[in-house]
C-alpha cells in the first residue's frame, strides 16, 4: 500500500508534465492547427471526464498507477481528418511511452473544429 501511495504521489506531480508533453507533441502533428481552449470543450465532456484538464487536455489517473489522456484538437479544414487524428495519436503515444514507460494506457483524440 505504501508503494502504491508513493507512486500515486509521483504521478500527481507529473500531471503537468504529461499535459505539456501531450499538447506540445500534438501541436507538431500533421494537420493540427491548435489545441481546443477548455471553454470550447462542451460541458457534457467536462462533467463526464475525471481528472485534471488544461488547454483541452484531460489526464485521468487510474488505480494501477497508469493514466489515460484525452485531447481536443482544432484541425486544418483541407486535410484528411482520420489521417491527422491517427498521426497525432501515434505521436502522443510514442512521446508519452518514451517519457513514462508503460504508464500511458490510452490516448483519445477528439476534433472540436475545422479551420
Amino acid at each position: 500500500m505504501e508503494k502504491t501511495k508513493k507512486s500515486s504521489e509521483r504521478l500527481d506531480k507529473k500531471v503537468e508534465e504529461i499535459i505539456k508533453l501531450t499538447s506540445d507533441t500534438a501541436r507538431k502533428s500533421y494537420g493540427v492547427v491548435a489545441i481546443a481552449n477548455k471553454d470550447e470543450v462542451n460541458l457534457i465532456n467536462k462533467l463526464t471526464k475525471k481528472g485534471k484538464m488544461e488547454e483541452g487536455v484531460f489526464v485521468t489517473k487510474r488505480s494501477d498507477d497508469t493514466f489515460a489522456v484525452s485531447i481536443y484538437l482544432v484541425l486544418a479544414a483541407e486535410i484528411k481528418i482520420t489521417e491527422a487524428i491517427r498521426e497525432a495519436q501515434k505521436s502522443i503515444i510514442f512521446a508519452l511511452n518514451k517519457r513514462f514507460p508503460k504508464k500511458c494506457r490510452e490516448v483519445n483524440v477528439y476534433v472540436t473544429e475545422l479551420r
